[in-house]
């Protein structure tokens, strides 16, 4: 074996990144734009730039301009397809500012004229920056779903274990057998689209989904089957953009005390509930922070994204991914607590989660940061910077048993674990390029972390899969074996 220095063929897209755009506001921007459906610069990406050279345009600077203009406009495109398909008349034209469009587009093309001016196949120096945390006995099982499909994040149920994953690009979940590996789809019974989107477990085992589109809650029984569904609509009549549920610390759908299930409101900028003995449903559009309120990153209303509750069940916290703002709504008082601002507008606070404690931590997507928040007493603990800031930490997850923070990276093919105790990081790479991580479950018996590669629009290039992932630690009385689904830690 020799050592290569060029890394082309080894480092992930967040290494050209880290090493191209040395300024982290100007990295943040370029992210909170650029990155939702795959990694950039991945490898077509890099192919691109390599077409651009090969062109020897009497005016390399114009060429760049141009080629790069016409990719950011055809994102905009693809952008537009995918998150109006479950609304539009197949003869409506399609609106290119939709919800994921790159609205300074002039900023975006001088960056990537700057920054991607080369062959791009030429890359040395990268490194992980936090220590492997793999074991001998450390595990990734990896489950492919026929294509096509937009396979966008999983969870595991049921005995024997059962991969529940959520296919955005069609009205499905699919349900994979860990031991045999045999598929089945679970159809939405409904007649018009919702695109399964985010998922949370039930505390009696069931599978909850919030929709892409048409409002739709559904609750799937993986056992029998039999789904329930509701369609929300406000006392005005208005519909909902649901994202994410109130949880727990244990990363399960959490109600308040009346039983009523809260959400995001991504479409409203606002949190809300629906009660599912009635349907009955009621939004709070969320305050301006002042200072952030021309300050947008993606969207005129800084879209209500991630959604946690706290333990006594009385708070609901969220944060708001266009704008770097984040805060809190008393579900009893109907009141909002803060809101309070990141020191970046391009922040992008994407999904966040809650400790027992109720320290809430953020993933903070676009400045490669997790934050840590003390619920109880309103104050920023600190916010810490990711081994690899251009990594586009997309959620992070609280581990209850091993009292970890586990980072779910989208731009660089690893998971993080932070450890609040010591403030330490480890990375758990992972072994396929672009892997696109938008969430991590911990199976509450074995430990094992449960997350997807999870690429979008499905004319995009990379992986699509339900992952299962063994860190090898042991920390949990139960260990994960695909032959017999569990079985007991072996003794020291």
């Amino acid at each position: 074996m020799q050592m290569k220095a060029n890394q082309v063929d080894t480092a992930p897209a967040s290494a050209w990144l880290t090493q191209r755009l040395s300024d982290r506001r100007d990295q943040a921007a370029f992210i909170m734009n650029c990155i939702d459906c795959h990694q950039v610069p991945g490898p077509e990406v890099r192919q691109y730039a390599a077409s651009i050279a090969d062109l020897h345009a009497a005016d390399p600077e114009q060429a760049l301009r141009q080629s790069w203009d016409s990719i950011v406009k055809y994102m905009n495109f693809l952008s537009a397809w995918e998150f109006s398909r479950g609304v539009r008349d197949e003869s409506v034209e399609l609106d290119t500012e939709a919800v994921y469009a790159v609205e300074n587009s002039a900023d975006v093309v001088n960056v990537m004229t700057t920054a991607f001016n080369d062959r791009m196949d030429d890359i040395s120096g990268y490194e992980w920056g936090a220590p492997v945390i793999t074991t001998p006995d450390t595990a990734v099982w990896e489950y492919a779903v026929p294509e096509p499909n937009n396979i966008r994040e999983a969870v595991m149920l049921g005995d024997p274990a059962r991969l529940l994953a959520a296919d955005v690009g069609a009205n499905r979940i699919v349900g994979i057998e860990v031991r045999t590996g045999s598929q089945r789809d679970y159809e939405v019974p409904t007649d018009y689209t919702i695109g399964p989107h985010s998922l949370h477990r039930g505390q009696d085992g069931t599978l909850w989904v919030t929709p892409l589109f048409n409002n739709t809650v559904a609750r799937l029984n993986p056992d029998s089957g039999e789904w329930e569904t509701w369609q929300l609509t406000t006392p005005e009549g208005g519909g909902v953009g649901i994202h994410d549920l109130s949880f727990s610390a244990d990363h399960e759908l959490l109600t308040d005390a009346r039983g009523r299930v809260w959400f995001s409101d991504i479409g409203n900028r606002a949190v809300g509930y629906f009660d599912p003995a009635d349907g009955e449903t009621r939004i709070w559009n969320t305050p301006v922070a002042e200072s952030r309120a021309n300050d947008s990153a993606l969207y005129g209303t800084a879209a209500v994204y991630g959604l946690v509750m706290t333990s006594d069940q009385k708070e609901v916290w969220y944060s708001q991914l266009g704008n770097g703002v984040f805060g809190g709504f008393n579900v009893e008082t109907e009141e909002f607590i803060g809101p309070f601002v990141l020191p970046d507008a391009n922040a992008g606070p994407r999904r966040i989660s809650i400790s027992d404690d109720d320290i809430m931590y953020l993933a903070l997507y676009g400045t490669g940061q997790i934050a840590e928040f003390d619920i109880k007493t309103r104050q920023m603990i600190a916010i810490h910077d990711l081994p690899d800031t251009a990594s586009a930490p997309y959620a992070v997850t609280w581990d209850p048993v091993r009292k970890v923070v586990w980072a779910a990276v989208s731009n660089n093919d690893v998971i993080y674990r932070f450890d609040p105790a010591t403030r330490e990081f480890g990375v758990l790479p992972l072994p396929r390029p672009q892997t696109f991580i938008r969430m991590i479950d911990i199976d509450p018996a074995t430990g094992v972390l449960v997350a997807s590669t999870a690429n979008i629009v499905e004319v995009v290039n990379g992986p699509r899969m339900a992952m299962i992932i063994d860190p090898g630690d042991g920390a949990y009385p139960e260990r994960f074996l695909t032959a017999t689904a569990t079985a007991p830690h072996p003794a020291d």
